[in-house]
């Protein structure tokens, strides 16, 4: 047998012929959002669980990071029951929901006959081959081995798949970097009532303790300087736990990828539905993948919802058998971690797994050879699955509720082109491909602004070059004007162009793109005066120009692109890089908040990247 741990941040491995303390039919490292429910669906089978959680108590984000609230996902499952109690609770004992929670859920486990292990933690995990046989866990001041059927890694950050030796991904391709991390404020208005506000608050690497004790001071104490500045409420605490979007995630036997959703390329074999919008966060999408950017950036669809079908494959650690995940660390791609994260997706992620569990312990199989059938009939029973959670895309907020039909009809999509929410039309130019471009082509020309641009756009989309002249001359008049299809991050309409002169490698652009990042007096400009009083459809912070970091972003990222298209600029371009951020003067027009704020390191993690970009390029 293998002894696989983590020490000093690496992986070691030695040679073990360990003493199990006990047996379990299942083991769940982590009893967060998604490895309480893993816990609880697989005790309600019968078999016999042992759950390990770092905190003190159940539940994550949803009681150690106070989120008592949910943000899209789909009602249904063991948690709606949950919540229910705890409403009840509530009302009757005076109660917070949170504590209602932690003690519902606990006590249903133990009444089940499963034990629990606060304050621990997995340090290594033991197997044959690629088979988990068990784990070591440090609790109450010592170390202690237990042995398991199977193992549910409900970490969230992927830990005991990383000790197993699974093949893991992280963060965005072009800079490895993860979802800005958020903070929690609970405090009480003038009138008395319990209010709470979600602060992003920086980027993290909560795999390195130093980085990660750092953010969690910093991101309280700027929590605590916000209500300095700004005393509308009084401060009653700070979540302990804060709010890490993304990290580690497995390689599946299924992986899940933005392509697969927006074509809607899914399984057949569902054992829940995902639900929510492409929830990225972050304000630097010029480094995000040309997927992402087409529908977020270049149609302005970012509020868009999508069911998400998830499989139990996406649940599997690819080559390995008797190993599932739950939570949201499953088998997807950076892009779609953002959609399938939610609370209530999670919750219905570890019930799915659980169930899974249980059903192969009990019939002594591998949980991939458990019949589909059985266990979507146990999670149809609890609503986790439930056929009518799939709907088709759809706008579903209170701004705009409205199904997607994407549209085929040259003239109604000139109808919609001529408007200022042209996002539908622009993607279903994206899909016709060349069957528009005549038509779009035609169009450039109209004495309707909003149309003649738009179709520039759409036909940059398309890949078409045709549309560069006027691309170029969106973005020589500075155009400020940003799209209104959803009720948040709206983009705009010279960030837009900048995006697809990179995308489409235009060498043309360069000096334009020049004069953007170097000119002494580029931020004179009128434009980057426009939309900065706090506005949720396109900016809500107050310290940070929007307008500014948008055209600033997206112009040193195209400029990396038309680089890699064309190498007989390659000398010049680099100079221009190097020149645009040799100095903060970027950082000081777009934010005044210092180092280690979200709004700073947004503009920095541009800089890094172009640096890593100049630095690679000169190695050629």
């Amino acid at each position: 047998m293998i002894y696989r741990y983590l020490r000093g941040g690496a992986v070691h491995e030695e040679k073990a012929a360990p003493e199990f303390a006990q047996h379990f039919d299942l083991i769940v490292a982590g009893l967060g959002t998604a490895g309480s429910y893993a816990a609880l669906a697989a005790a309600k089978e019968g078999v016999s669980v042992l759950g390990i959680e770092k905190n003190s108590g159940i539940g994550g984000m949803g009681t150690f990071g106070y989120v008592d609230g949910y943000y899209y996902g789909v009602e249904g499952g063991l948690h709606l029951e949950i919540d229910q109690q705890a409403e009840a609770m509530r009302e009757e004992m005076f109660v917070t929901d949170v504590e209602a929670k932690k003690y519902i859920m606990e006590k249903q486990l133990e009444d089940l006959g499963a034990q629990l292990l606060f304050e621990a933690v997995v340090t290594g995990v033991f197997l044959e081959g690629k088979t988990v046989k068990g784990v070591s866990v440090f609790s109450q001041g010592k170390l202690s081995n237990y042995s398991c059927n199977i193992l549910i890694d409900a970490t969230a950050e992927a830990d005991v798949c990383a000790m197993a030796g699974c093949e893991l991904e992280c963060g965005r391709d072009s800079d490895g970097k993860t979802r800005p991390y958020t903070s929690v404020k609970i405090s009480l208005t003038k009138e008395g009532e319990r209010t709470r506000t979600n602060h992003d608050s920086g980027y993290i690497n909560q795999y390195d303790p130093v980085d990660l004790s750092r953010g969690i001071v910093w991101a309280h104490a700027c929590q605590l300087l916000e209500e300095f500045h700004n005393p509308q409420n009084r401060v009653i605490f700070i979540a302990p736990q804060i709010g890490i979007r993304e990290g580690k995630r497995i390689v599946a036997e299924h992986n899940i990828t933005m392509e697969d959703v927006l074509r809607g390329n899914f399984a057949s074999d569902p054992l829940f539905f995902a639900y929510a919008d492409f929830d990225k966060h972050g304000k630097d999408h010029a480094l995000e993948t040309e997927t992402l950017q087409d529908w977020y950036v270049a149609c302005n669809l970012s509020t868009v919802c999508f069911s998400v079908p998830v499989s139990l494959k996406s649940l599997i650690p690819k080559g390995h058998k008797f190993l599932l995940v739950a939570g949201r660390h499953l088998g997807v791609d950076h892009d779609t971690a953002s959609l399938v994260r939610m609370k209530r997706d999670l919750h219905k992620c570890g019930e799915s797994a659980g169930v899974c569990a249980a059903l192969a312990i009990k019939k002594g199989v591998e949980p991939a050879q458990v019949p589909y059938e059985e266990v979507k009939a146990i999670l149809e029973e609890t609503g986790c699955f439930n056929d009518a959670h799939f709907v088709p895309p759809r706008f579903d907020d209170r701004y705009r509720r409205m199904e997607i039909q994407w549209l085929q009809d040259p003239e109604e999509i000139k109808t919609q082109l001529s408007t200022d929410m042209p996002g539908i039309a622009l993607y279903s130019c994206k899909l016709l491909g060349a069957k528009i471009s005549e038509n779009l082509k035609d169009w450039l020309a109209s004495e309707d602004e909003m149309l003649a641009k738009n179709s520039t756009i759409a036909l940059g989309i398309t890949g078409d070059p045709e549309c560069l002249p006027y691309l170029r001359e969106i973005v020589k008049n500075r155009d400020s004007f940003y799209y209104k299809d959803c009720r948040r991050t709206n983009q705009l309409r010279s960030a837009i162009a900048i995006y697809l002169l990179g995308k489409l490698g235009d060498a043309e652009s360069v000096p334009l793109l020049e004069e953007i990042l170097c000119s002494e007096t580029e931020f004179e400009r009128e434009m980057y005066r426009d939309h900065l009083e706090p506005n949720y459809m396109f900016n809500s912070n107050r310290n940070f120009n929007e307008v500014y970091f948008q055209i600033i972003s997206q112009a040193a990222i195209a400029l990396t692109k038309i680089i890699s298209k064309n190498p007989s600029i390659r000398h010049k371009g680099l100079a221009i890089l190097q020149a645009a951020f040799r100095d903060d003067r970027h950082f000081i027009n777009t934010t005044s908040l210092p180092p280690g704020t979200f709004e700073y390191e947004s503009v920095n993690n541009i800089k890094n990247y172009v640096e890593s970009f100049c630095r690679d390029q000169l190695k050629v």
